[in-house]
């Protein structure tokens, strides 16, 4: 027949196989032009255009029904190419996330340690969220010793914990590399008990105090928003504004009823100073970096130390004279 190709003469001019060019027709994004009496399927050189078009569109990653509706004007040509940007975009983070994972994996430096890096990226991989939050309660639940605390502050502690796990399934590489470190400290018996011994005055404050943590909650809450927006506006701890918000906080944190001292801010940050160590503080930056949602939750407690040493520094005359104390 002039002017027509059967299947096997196109697979030639195209490059695509006959099983291919079968399923196009099959599913009617390339129908034959004719079919002969005997059946067989014949092309013209409009189809060999169009399916040559089909192949470009699969090359650059389009799907079967996505090309069924550009070419059937069901979808206009340039949002489909803007979602496959999308899609493609998509992909190139995922490959350079994979790529980062093997250049770390690659630089380890000993001769096992990439398998075993390998092996923990894989453990991470697959975990699921729920999974995910499970193991870091858990955890936190054996290294922060507080059995002896009530219901209410282990809930809100448990809650905490597991909020440090992103709530998305794919990690990024930076996440990933944070969980795998995260875990490896979780599983130290020395960072453990480290852990557990510098948290210990703190609950000992809260159970020798009773704090109601029903009454403390939505104030912390509440002045932690109240100290974020503060940072957004641009004020610091030379800020009187920041200097309240600050002192506070001690009061809140230490259960006092009376305006803040000097002595007891000094003492407020030695406490503080006490109950961290290059590892713990190591061990926040992780959580920051595996779920950077807390970051200004980080952000705020930042400000409450630069402020407060600061006060210790240099106090106001105000504050000095008792007029500035925490409501």
């Amino acid at each position: 027949m002039e002017g027509y190709y059967s299947i096997g003469e196109v697979s030639k001019m195209t490059g695509a196989t006959i099983k291919t060019i079968r399923y196009y027709d099959e599913i009617k994004l390339l129908p034959a032009s004719t079919i002969s009496s005997t059946g067989y399927r014949y092309y013209n050189d409009e189809d060999i255009a169009q399916l040559e078009l089909i192949l470009l569109l699969r090359y650059l990653g389009f799907a079967v029904q996505d090309i069924k509706q550009i070419l059937q004007h069901e979808v206009p040509v340039s949002t489909s190419i803007q979602w496959q940007l999308e899609a493609i975009e998509q992909q190139i983070e995922h490959l350079d996330r994979l790529k980062h994972i093997l250049v770390h994996a690659q630089e380890q430096q000993h001769r096992e340690a990439p398998l075993a890096y390998l092996h923990d990226i894989a453990d991470i991989v697959h975990k699921s969220t729920h999974q995910r939050q499970q193991f870091i309660a858990n955890k936190m639940q054996q290294h922060l010793g507080t059995e002896g605390l009530p219901y209410q502050w282990r809930e809100h502690i448990l809650t905490t914990c597991i909020g440090f796990v992103p709530k998305v399934q794919e990690l990024s590489e930076s996440q990933l590399h944070a969980w795998s470190r995260m875990s490896t400290m979780l599983d130290d018996p020395a960072f453990a008990l480290e852990m557990k011994q510098k948290l210990e005055p703190y609950w000992e404050t809260v159970s020798n105090q009773q704090l109601d943590y029903s009454l403390w909650g939505k104030p912390y809450a509440a002045l932690t928003s109240t100290i974020l927006a503060l940072i957004e506006a641009g004020e610091n701890e030379r800020s009187a504004n920041m200097q309240q918000a600050a002192l506070d906080y001690v009061q809140l944190v230490t259960g006092s009823v009376a305006p803040i001292t000097r002595e007891q801010v000094r003492s407020f940050l030695e406490q503080a100073e006490a109950m961290t160590s290059e590892r713990i503080q190591l061990w926040w930056e992780l959580i920051t970096t595996l779920n950077p949602s807390l970051a200004p939750e980080a952000q705020v407690q930042h400000m409450i130390a630069r402020t407060l040493a600061y006060l210790v520094r240099e106090p106001s005359e105000q504050w000095i004279a008792g007029g500035v104390s925490a409501t």
